[in-house]
């Protein structure tokens, strides 16, 4: 086709056909209920070559779908009217594995299986599993955010993606995050996970790696109804575990993959309950036996333990084959996965059969008990006229029924064209507009996989061309800039930045430097508290951005619940708003991630001053872009938050801590890195630079720990010490404690902290510097999250030698707590210290959000 050529000629030879069979095979995804052929096929073999054709794309506005494998279930991949795809799959190079660091750096058509098979000698893996995972790739992973079976310990796709190298539609090339767990400035990272390919394509791709897992204890309980099979999973729930998985097949699933598979289910269970705990064999033991005593007291008619590895294979794979082995029942279907929250999936489940019955159409559930994550299949024949149309109908109805019940219509399938139409239901105008100004930041030309997750018809050009107006203020500002303005309700802060030119919302401001910005009035969200929605049973509270972390944690507490990243600044009255836009976590992000990984939902004032509501309120949701994490990080600096949702653990009952005092920095280090790597799933590993001390923390029983610390003596040639033991019921000051409040017994109280995200290698150079600078007892390094977080605090290093110091070794600080003055900070202008210059993509999102510029930049 003449088109293309002038495409052909920037390529090497090959790159690009044309040829009519070979466009068929790239007509249609997973979801092969629809189907569209291309204009052409593009199969480039470098990142070079993705960026010429995406910039070929925007230039001559071509549309362009990249893809992976195609197994997409929401036709999400399905080519585009007059458009091309770009296949990803020669792509496919692990740049890296650091098992030190536990990271890998992946390009976009490396397998999600390959990651964990290279990770495997470290003792490493990658833990997102969808079941497609011998065969999908991270590329299309990060478009759509996929899950798997074990996302209510483990999270989705963006919990364990840390970086990633872009090039926006528009041509742009961009970076984003980094190699450090935690980043400097909004979460770019995370809201490019779920883009489903309308902001462009991602080139290199880091991924957290976490320890491989030493033991599973994998039970199968058949049941005689739906209904003692959802309540034993909240009986498991309530008893304070955390499962790694957590699934449930009724009756014509199990049939299904029976047929298939044979793997063994009980015979005449209207559903079967797969639970699977992991971890070390020690904490393992222990909760095998709470798990079996929960299951006793269910109405459970057979339980089946697997004995060894290929019973457990044999139990996964009848569950992981049960999209496949419907065509044994149907020659057609559709699946859908919505979201109920946990404590409605009897209900749902109710309604759902009701529909089906009412449809003549057959309906297999399988589902993500642990997250409440539907998978209906529905079941038809598509050489019968109509049938098509009602499996869709039916499906409509479902997908309506997760919105009504407070869920979402996807999650982890991504919106696609399936169900473009739905997404409305579940965001009004106004945000529906929002995401459409993201949308044309990363794409103003509307060239990346245009027609998809927008509702048909709906391109919001009309909301992307209104004028820029900011609203005519008749308030003044107060005289005196350094006190903030208290509003004491959401639509009071509404029009509050309705009636400033510009403005910085704070919280408590107990993070100085960061509520600090010379002539610009500030508005304080302190007197906006209180939880507004807590759902222990759904892992899930919300609260208004003023509300105080600490009365947060006492209301978690009552319920034996936690924030499991430990936040920071607690006892000095941090909100839960300002740790959002701070987006600082503490030790125990370590173990199962850090604000970031938890937070689930937003309601915010834009720049226009309207209110937008982002995210949801269950634990998983793929629906629309990734808004509230945008915020983490983002220092106030893109708008007001106004409500945050979160989602929460359990928590241990006991907390046992321990040190050991090492020789020197590059032998602590080396040891911080093996504690990292080890199966012993420790919660927090700390090393105190200043005295040369690794500080770990275990959430299990004494006798779990004591065993744990003999097989790391046994394994690493180490003796920890006893700290002391914390129980939920008391809090003495502890390591934890004071470094939480940046308390630490030298540190003079004038002196500077600073966030400096880091690796081990960095963290080394660090320490040496600090030594070098102001002697080994005067500067204090605390080197947090097992070396990817360093917390630097100190009274005689001037700002400019570390400004100097962290541009040497591509680093950069977030200033957190200060003595000096707004005046002394202004000779910087921002509380980052060795910044750059922004990125184009990070201020044309700033500017979809803040399109009048109301908010001040954080670079």
């Amino acid at each position: 086709m003449t088109e293309l050529r002038s495409l052909a000629e920037v390529l090497p030879p090959g790159r690009v056909s044309d040829d009519p069979s070979f466009r068929a095979a790239f007509e249609s995804d997973g979801l092969t209920a629809f189907r569209k052929r291309p204009l052409g096929v593009v199969i480039p073999e470098s990142q070079d070559e993705v960026i010429h054709a995406v910039r070929w794309c925007d230039r001559h506005r071509v549309p362009f779908v990249a893809r992976g494998s195609g197994t997409s279930l929401s036709g999400g991949s399905m080519p585009v009217d007059d458009g091309i795809v770009i296949s990803l799959n020669k792509l496919r190079r692990i740049v890296k594995v650091d098992p030190h660091n536990r990271i890998a750096v992946v390009e976009p058509g490396v397998i999600n299986l390959h990651v964990s098979n290279a990770a495997a000698p470290h003792g490493l893996y990658y833990a997102p599993d969808p079941s497609s995972q011998k065969i999908c790739t991270l590329g299309g992973n990060i478009a759509f955010n996929s899950g798997g079976a074990h996302c209510l310990k483990y999270g989705m796709t963006s919990n364990h993606v840390i970086g990633m190298k872009v090039v926006t539609a528009n041509g742009e090339v961009a970076h984003f995050g980094g190699e450090s767990v935690e980043s400097i400035g909004a979460d770019m990272t995370g809201l490019f996970c779920g883009s489903e390919g309308l902001f462009g394509i991602a080139l290199e791709i880091t991924l957290r790696l976490l320890p491989r897992p030493e033991c599973f204890h994998t039970v199968l309980i058949g049941y005689r109804s739906l209904r003692d099979a959802g309540d034993a999973v909240s009986a498991v729930i309530d008893a304070g575990l955390l499962p790694g998985a957590m699934e449930i097949m009724e009756s014509l699933a199990i049939e299904a993959a029976e047929a298939a598979t044979a793997c063994g289910y009980p015979r005449g269970a209207a559903a079967v309950l797969i639970v699977e705990l992991e971890g070390p064999r020690e904490r393992i033991e222990l909760e095998k036996q709470q798990l079996h005593e929960v299951i006793a007291r269910t109405n459970a008619f057979e339980t089946v333990v697997a004995a060894n590895s290929a019973q457990r294979d044999a139990i996964w794979g009848g569950r992981k084959s049960a999209f496949s082995a419907v065509g044994k029942l149907s020659p057609d279907f559709l699946v859908q996965d919505g979201v109920v929250p946990r404590k409605r999936l009897g209900e749902a489940l109710e309604k759902i059969q009701q529909f089906s019955e009412a449809s003549g159409l057959r309906c297999a559930n399988v589902f993500h008990a642990g997250d409440g994550n539907l998978h209906p299949l529905i079941l038809f024949d598509d050489s019968i006229e109509g049938q098509l149309e009602q499996a869709e109908a039916l499906a409509g109805q479902i997908l309506s029924l997760c919105v009504e019940m407070g869920g979402s219509i996807t999650g982890e399938h991504g919106v696609g064209i399936e169900k473009r139409e739905f997404l409305s239901q579940m965001y009004d105008p106004p945000s529906m507009a929002v995401m459409h100004r993201v949308r044309h930041a990363f794409d103003p030309h509307h060239v990346a996989n245009p027609g998809k997750m927008f509702p048909h018809g709906d391109d919001g050009r009309e909301e992307i061309t209104k004028p820029k107006t900011k609203a005519t203020s008749s308030a003044t500002c107060p005289p005196d800039l350094r006190e903030p303005i208290e509003v004491d309700s959401p639509e009071q802060l509404r029009q509050a930045v309705a009636d400033l030119d510009q403005v910085l919302v704070v919280g408590n401001q107990t993070k100085s430097p960061l509520s600090q910005f010379v002539n610009v009035p500030l508005l304080t969200t302190r007197a906006i508290s209180g939880m507004t929605e807590y759902e222990p049973s759904e892992f899930t509270f919300s609260a208004l951005a003023g509300t105080p972390v600490k009365q947060i944690v006492r209301e978690l507490a009552k319920q034996r619940q936690y924030l499991p990243f430990d936040p920071l600044l607690v006892e000095s009255g941090a909100t839960i708003g300002g740790t959002v836009a701070a987006g600082l976590s503490g030790p125990g992000r370590h173990r199962y991630g850090g604000l970031r990984d938890f937070v689930l939902g937003a309601t915010f004032v834009d720049g226009d001053a309207t209110v937008i509501k982002s995210g949801g309120r269950v634990v998983k949701n793929a629906a629309g872009f990734d808004l509230p994490k945008l915020f983490v990080g983002s220092c106030g600096r893109l708008a007001a938050m106004t409500e945050l949702t979160f989602k929460v653990f359990p928590k241990p009952v006991e907390l046992h801590s321990y040190y050991h005092r090492c020789k020197d920095h590059a032998s602590a280090l080396r040891l911080v890195a093996g504690l990292a790597r080890g199966r012993w799933e420790l919660d927090a590993i700390d090393y105190d630079a200043s005295n040369r001390a690794i500080w770990i923390r275990i959430g299990t029983t004494i006798g779990v720990a004591k065993a744990m610390l003999e097989d790391i003596h046994q394994v690493l040639s180490v003796t920890f010490q006893a700290i002391e033991r914390d129980r939920i019921e008391s809090s003495p000051p502890t390591p934890w404690l004071e470094s939480g409040q940046f308390d630490w017994p030298e540190r003079q109280p004038n002196s500077l902290v600073c966030q400096i995200p880091t690796s081990i290698e960095k963290a080394g150079y660090l320490a040496h510097w600090c030594d070098q600078q102001c002697g080994p007892k005067s500067p204090q390094l605390f080197v947090s999250v097992a070396g990817a977080v360093g917390w630097l605090a100190c009274d005689t290093l001037s700002l400019e030698s570390l400004n100097q110091f962290l541009k040497q070794h591509s680093m950069k600080a977030l200033v957190i707590t200060s003595a000096l003055s707004a005046a002394d900070m202004s000779a910087f202008r921002h509380p980052v210290i060795a910044s750059t210059e922004s990125q184009p993509i990070d201020l044309a999102v700033k500017g979809s959000l803040d399109r009048v510029a109301r908010f001040p930049n954080l670079i």
